[in-house]
């Protein structure tokens, strides 16, 4: 046998625990176990009288097999149970230990050797047996050390069972828990254990008890009134704590508008996502950061033949982005735009965004600097070739103007010196 993944109870025992659909076995190696003849181990037989024990010698091993009855379950299943039944069962475990009178039995009280009744009565599944199967003394430290453990282990369950046997001087432990591992006597453990017992009585007086039935329908009721009403008391804080405020926000904005009070309309939305708010808001607000941007007369009016009511409102978000300081998006429209002075303008402010930036570690500042500086050039060189392709049309424009004239007044002059001819012709007659 291999000391690999065992548990403490078979570490102690030395032999191999298993668990079975119909009881469970333990396999101790002959040559380590006192036991002569297999005669010696069935006094464990008249332990529990309602359990099926049986006893198997080979040549190799002892085997000893345990079937409780079908209603009975293993200890870690107490887990399940309510809080005042977990504690009820610690009390059993606690009188079930006190009153062991067998002398030739030993115990051995670790979760793995414990199954409990429908009355949460307590039981062990092996004994040791003097001079044949371990343990083979009696030893009440060990076994008040385990009663300890087992009993925290199924009140409280925060831990290993290890952990309540070897760690309770540093792990962080409830008051009753506490209590339970420092008690000193059966009676000072029994006395923790009651007091706790009363507690939870106690506080159980204090609740209505209900037919479950009843209950059900109690709490699918409440359910189903509260799926109904959460979304309604969502949409009531929705309101109260967001729509409200901005809806109040649009219109004292719009007051500042009207007033010409542009810096108040900034400050006023300041908060508000662009695109959440209506279109006329968002003229208004892009409007209001085109009246303060340090422009020229010029652009200014220029600008003010893009930003009407009637633009696409991705112009208006382009001057709010500029406004806000959000350089990139606003360069990222100007692109989609496609209009070059927009992309201009959006690098120009991101370069001095990054200039300003003390927080850019300075190759990372200088490489984005690079690239907006390349960046720039091309959109120059861009908008020389437009300014240059704009200008060449409007001189093949105006020459075509002025073959148009001259055209015209050749055509004046020949019909003139026709009608000349003409009037010769007449005299003649």
């Amino acid at each position: 046998m291999t000391d690999h993944n065992r548990s403490y109870l078979e570490t102690e025992l030395d032999a191999v625990r298993a668990e079975t659909e119909s009881g469970f076995t333990f396999t101790f190696q002959r040559e380590k176990v006192k036991l002569l003849d297999g005669l010696e181990a069935n006094v464990i037989k008249d332990a529990d009288p309602f359990f099926q024990k049986e006893v198997s010698v080979s040549e190799d091993e002892v085997t000893i097999t345990i079937r409780p009855p079908s209603s009975y379950q293993a200890f870690r299943y107490i887990k399940g149970k309510d809080k005042k039944s977990r504690w009820q069962f610690a009390y059993r475990l606690v009188q079930a230990v006190k009153q062991h009178k067998l002398k030739r039995l030993n115990l051995i009280a670790a979760p793995e050797n414990i199954v409990f009744d429908k009355a949460l009565t307590p039981y062990f599944l092996h004994y040791g047996v003097k001079e044949s199967l371990p343990p083979y003394e009696e030893d009440r430290q060990r076994v008040w050390k385990e009663l300890k453990a087992c009993a925290a282990l199924a009140a409280d369950g925060a831990y290993t069972f290890e952990e309540y046997l070897k760690y309770k001087e540093t792990l962080q432990f409830s008051p009753e828990v506490k209590s339970v591992l420092e008690a000193e006597t059966f009676e000072e453990l029994e006395e923790t254990i009651q007091t706790t017992i009363d507690s939870l009585e106690a506080r159980d007086k204090t609740y209505i008890k209900l037919p479950k039935k009843k209950w059900k329908i109690q709490r699918y009721t409440g359910l189903a009134l509260a799926v109904l009403l959460v979304p309604a008391l969502l949409y009531s804080l929705y309101v109260l704590f967001f729509a409200q405020p901005k809806q109040e926000a649009i219109t004292e904005s719009n007051r500042y508008f009207l007033n010409q009070q542009y810096s108040k309309v900034i400050d006023t939305l300041a908060k508000y996502d662009a695109e959440s708010l209506p279109e006329s808001v968002q003229y208004e607000l892009a409007s209001s950061y085109v009246a303060v941007e340090n422009l020229s007369e010029e652009q200014r009016k220029n600008i003010g033949n893009l930003v009407t009511l009637q633009s696409d409102p991705k112009h208006f978000l382009y001057w709010i982005d500029i406004g806000r300081g959000e350089n990139e998006e606003a360069i990222n429209i100007g692109r989609n735009l496609e209009y070059n002075p927009y992309i201009w303008l959006g690098l120009t402010k991101y370069k001095q965004q990054l200039l300003a930036d003390d927080s850019m570690k300075d190759d990372e500042k200088q490489k984005e600097l690079d690239a907006v500086e390349s960046e720039l050039a091309k959109a120059k060189k861009e908008q020389e070739e437009q300014n240059k392709e704009a200008e060449e049309n409007r001189d093949t424009a105006e020459a075509s103007a002025g073959q148009d004239e001259g055209g015209k007044q050749d055509k004046a002059k020949d019909n003139k010196e026709n009608d000349k001819k003409d009037e010769k012709k007449d005299e003649k007659k």
